[in-house]
């Protein structure tokens, strides 16, 4: 995941941890050699077109808008087909409204697409509170994006991989390795506060906590999952 900062002084680009209580919690009842936690990377303001979202300072929301006032402008006068909608995403940025806050269609969003307006994106404001604790912002952002998490565990790492919230377990596996989706099976599933309460896998097991899902389940935040499947 690619983050553009915009606005935002004093910030170090690059890859950022997303800290995650949940994963160290598990790191300790596990203890894998290894636990591995998601991360993000930063980016600088040149790259704000090709970013999966953007990290900006709450005053700057004005800048952004202008950004994008700039391209529907030189837009408008080309796009005679499309003319209500940028005429509506013009009067939407004049008054300071980004387009990721106007009510937008499939259709509607899909004809944008091709134009690289950047406030389109998700974009996280942090507040000088957040900028100072670098952790927030981090979290706060990770949200914004439409981001969970899930953990996976064996005798060499624990890890947490990131999904969008929409996502299969079909989906997870193949973000895990191909080969896992192509012979996909099953999802062994256990809800992180199921874990916990039962004070173990083994533990979670016998009381039946534990779910085969199918290709089609849609993982939750913090589902621990292991993947059945064919080689």
């Amino acid at each position: 995941m690619k983050v553009a900062v915009f606005g935002v002084s004093d910030f170090t680009i690059g890859k950022k941890i997303l800290s995650d209580e949940r994963v160290d919690k598990l790191s300790s009842i596990f203890h894998s050699p290894k636990t591995t936690y998601i991360q993000l990377e930063f980016v600088d303001s040149s790259q704000l077109q090709s970013a999966d979202g953007i990290l900006s300072a709450g005053e700057s929301k004005l800048d952004l808008a202008i950004l994008d006032l700039e391209i529907i402008e030189k837009i408008l006068p080309n796009a005679p087909e499309s003319q209500d909608l940028f005429l509506r995403c013009k009067q939407a940025l004049e008054k300071e409204t980004l387009l990721n806050e106007i009510n937008l269609t499939d259709e509607e969003k899909k004809a944008l697409a091709n134009y690289n307006l950047i406030s389109l994106r998700p974009i996280y404001f942090a507040s000088p509170q957040e900028l100072k604790n670098l952790s927030e912002a981090v979290q706060g952002t990770y949200k914004t994006l439409g981001m969970v998490s899930f953990f996976t565990v064996n005798e060499k790492e624990l890890r947490a991989w990131p999904i969008k919230n929409t996502t299969t377990a079909i989906e997870a596996a193949g973000l895990i390795h191909s080969d896992i989706q192509r012979g996909f099976i099953k999802a062994e599933v256990i809800g992180y506060e199921d874990l916990i309460k039962s004070g173990g896998i083994n533990q979670a097991k016998s009381a039946g906590l534990m779910r085969l899902e199918d290709k089609n389940y849609i993982i939750k935040d913090a589902d621990l999952i292991k993947f059945r499947f064919n080689v």
